[in-house]
């Protein structure tokens, strides 16, 4: 079975997801407000999701895609903190973000999300640390 909701509606609920699951985020969003996540203060901790692409569960041989092909769908969760947080508190967030996606399925069609890793991306601007939290789901096309 095919997924129920469209790309950009499944990106729109697992932006609500974890807004609802992660109230210490001020700011929820997908990329296209990125820049503005990263240069407001006010907007801090934030959280951008993004649709990181999918991926054959196994390839055919073909560049043809078939109807019915399984794909790994993979979606970034980047959090973005202010530096003078302590690191037990950024390491709370980035795990409140994960306990908010890892078991919820986004649409009928598409199944539950799990972890698919967590990383320290960088400092920015000497005022801002940046962690990416990557969540994996099945689907059909």
């Amino acid at each position: 079975m095919a997924a129920v909701l469209s790309l950009a509606e499944q990106l729109d609920a697992l932006i609500k997801q974890i807004k609802e699951q992660v109230p210490a985020l001020r700011s929820v969003v997908g990329m296209e407000d990125l820049d503005e996540a990263m240069a407001t203060d006010a907007l801090l901790p934030a959280a951008v999701v993004v649709f990181s692409g999918d991926y054959p569960e196994r390839s055919t041989g073909s560049l043809q895609q078939h109807i019915g092909q399984k794909l790994s769908r993979y979606w970034s969760v980047i959090v973005i903190l202010e530096l003078t947080r302590t690191p037990a508190e950024a390491l709370n967030l980035v795990e409140q973000v994960n306990a908010a996606g890892v078991g919820w399925q986004p649409c009928r069609g598409v199944k539950h999300l799990a972890a698919a890793g967590t990383r320290f991306v960088d400092k920015f601007d000497k005022t801002r640390v940046v962690y990416e939290v990557r969540f994996v789901t099945m689907t059909i096309i």
